[in-house]
């Protein structure tokens, strides 16, 4: 298909955006400051939303009376690159266009995918080419060899806050004339780079809260009275001002975020929005966030100690079993997920309704990520009803707070915010883990803390009486009266009333079965000769599939022979022979999961010695 083609079907295709009352007011205010930006100048572009906002949407109507030519979407990922086909395709009679109303397809936008088995006539035969940036990375790349510099008019950038790395870089410099629009919620990254081009467009998260296009959050900070805890060799007691002194230290943080006595507090504050919002809706669900995948089975030991259904998910899981946690995910068969850094942007489950932070975030950016995970309306036919309000639960300790207080003032007209927050010193934020595991011997550990009250904040702040009234014009344009949905403006006063105020929460200090305990512990168990097995592999510098051990030991693989070996110790700590795990108590339990540290020290040393003498044996 020729240029020419292509232009004639975005330029003649009568679409109807302008009033039209199925889209939503950012594509439409959206899409006309594209138009009227690449109508004075070809240079890169910016758009700011909210998730939930119909970003998807509005990269669907950019092309129309704008491109001149072909037009690349591009994702950084798998998830939002098939998130954007379905959107799209224009086979499906559900796509974006016949559902908004938009116009009915009859000969395109036709869709190609660049993927495994794509060739140059997929892509000749569309108009609109969708594909994650993957796709053109490599020093000798078939796409770049294969597709000429004018061969896209447009590129769309989803989650354009990337497109300042290298290999986006290149995708610009080798389709040098293209118009490029990035979208984005987060106009910078982790490192502190700004999304390149000038921004154009924002559409504000207080306004798309009172619109109804994501759903109104609430922050909740554990605030401990008083905090004992053990650092080399010294045990401190600190007053909930000394917390707040300490938490800027990254050592402190972090052990807040190791810590069992913390993590507990956090889960139990998560659980407590957790059945708040079950009360006003089914099926709801809690996503939290740990450090490294050992954390992250600490973290879900306490929440199945309350009953509750809990996966856990990281990137070394197989496909197959990913595929498992989604779907149950999905069907709302579980309640809590505990992730690491894997379930981030352009993931889509409206039902996630409650936020638990477990990590300290060194920067904004990956921070707003985690918590727009929750935005998305768990009941859209009713979005001013107070079922889709979502909760953020941290500890102070965490020094997470001040991504809060930053991640509020994301509506500031201007950018004096980011330029503000740009002068300080900017911190690069780990993904987990900085690198492999060496040692499970924490620096800091928190003995006990006392947990009175928690500290709520909500995010809308300054609404004003003309905000309000715009909302209920607006929902009136729409062919809807407030009253429908339960809503007054006295209602809504209140509401915001309220969403303003600071207040205090008592404490959830829920009663756990003992049972319940013993076998949380059990799982975790399990999981600890795991992570004392990777630390073991990673002192030695061994491959974790690899034979190396073979000489010195039975078994099938290195990691497999580490596993059995930190298994055994474990039974003996227990006092347990092989077998009889069934009967362990919890204190036997929680003597066994303690000694993991000195568990790694001993296997190391053996399988040191052991592999020692095999080799001076082959000599």
């Amino acid at each position: 298909m020729k240029n020419t083609e292509i232009e004639h079907l975005f330029s003649e295709t009568k679409v109807e955006i302008w009033q039209n009352p199925s889209l939503r007011e950012p594509q439409i205010e959206g899409y006309f400051a594209i138009r009227e930006h690449f109508q004075k100048s070809n240079e890169p572009c910016y758009v700011q939303l909210p998730v939930g906002c119909g970003k998807t949407g509005l990269m669907g109507l950019a092309p129309f009376k704008v491109a001149k030519g072909r037009v690349l979407i591009i994702a950084p990922n798998l998830v939002i690159r098939d998130n954007i086909r379905r959107e799209l395709n224009v086979s499906d009679p559900n796509c974006f266009y016949i559902k908004r109303g938009v116009f009915t397809p009859k000969n395109g936008p036709y869709l190609s995918e660049l993927k495994t088995g794509a060739n140059i006539h997929d892509c000749d035969a569309a108009h609109i080419v969708v594909a994650n940036i993957q796709q053109f990375s490599g020093a000798r790349n078939k796409w770049y060899e294969a597709l000429p510099a004018d061969y896209f008019d447009m590129i769309l950038v989803d989650e354009g806050h990337h497109n300042v790395a290298e290999s986006w870089a290149k995708l610009f410099e080798h389709f040098t004339n293209a118009k490029v629009i990035s979208f984005t919620a987060t106009p910078m990254r982790s490192d502190g780079k700004v999304v390149a081009g000038e921004r154009i467009y924002r559409f504000g998260y207080a306004r798309s809260m009172l619109m109804g296009f994501i759903s109104q959050i609430d922050a909740l900070f554990v605030k401990p009275t008083s905090l004992t805890f053990t650092a080399e060799g010294e045990t401190k007691t600190l007053t909930l001002d000394d917390v707040m002194k300490m938490r800027d230290k990254d050592w402190f943080s972090k052990g807040i975020a190791t810590s069992e006595e913390c993590n507990r507090s956090i889960a139990n504050a998560s659980i407590q929005q957790l059945h708040h919002v079950r009360t006003l809706g089914s099926p709801r669900q809690l996503i939290a966030v740990a450090c490294s995948i050992r954390h992250a089975a600490q973290v879900a030991a306490l929440y199945k100690e309350h009953g509750l259904r809990v996966e856990v998910l990281h990137s070394q899981l197989a496909a197959e079993e990913r595929d498992r946690i989604e779907a149950s995910l999905r069907s709302g068969l579980t309640d809590v997920v505990v992730q690491v850094n894997i379930l981030g942007e352009g993931y889509d489950l409206p039902t996630l309704s409650v936020a638990a932070v477990f990590r300290p975030y060194r920067s904004l950016s990956p921070y707003v990520q985690f918590v727009g995970r929750i935005l998305r309306l768990a009941a859209p036919q009713t979005p001013y009803s107070l079922a889709n309000h979502v909760y953020l639960v941290s500890h102070v300790g965490l020094n997470d707070e001040r991504w809060w207080n930053d991640f509020t003032n994301f509506d500031k007209d201007d950018q004096e915010f980011f330029k503000e927050y740009l002068q300080g010193e900017m911190e690069i934020d780990g993904e987990g883990e900085s690198g492999p595991r060496m040692t499970l011997r924490p620096f800091m550990r928190v003995l006990n803390e006392v947990v009175e009250n928690y500290q709520r904040k909500g995010y809308l702040k300054k609404i004003d009486e003309v905000m309000i009234g715009d909302l209920f014009e607006t929902i009136r344009q729409k062919g809807f009266e407030p009253t429908e949905f339960g809503l007054t403006e006295d209602i809504m006063r209140r509401r915001l009333s309220a969403a303003q105020t600071e207040s205090s929460v008592a404490a959830f200090n829920p009663v756990i079965q003992p049972q319940a305990r013993r076998e949380a512990l059990k799982g975790r168990l399990q999981n600890e000769a795991r992570a004392i097995a990777d630390t073991v592999i990673n002192r030695l510098n061994l491959d974790h599939r690899g034979r190396d051990l073979l000489r010195a030991f039975s078994g099938t693989h290195n990691s497999e022979i580490v596993i059995r070996l930190a298994s055994a110790e474990q039974n003996k700590v227990m006092n347990l022979e092989s077998g009889q795990r069934q009967s362990a108590d919890i204190a036997q339990l929680e003597s066994a999961i303690a000694a993991s540290a000195d568990i790694a020290d001993k296997i190391s040393s053996l399988v040191r010695e052991k592999l020692r003498n095999a080799t001076k044996a082959d000599d």
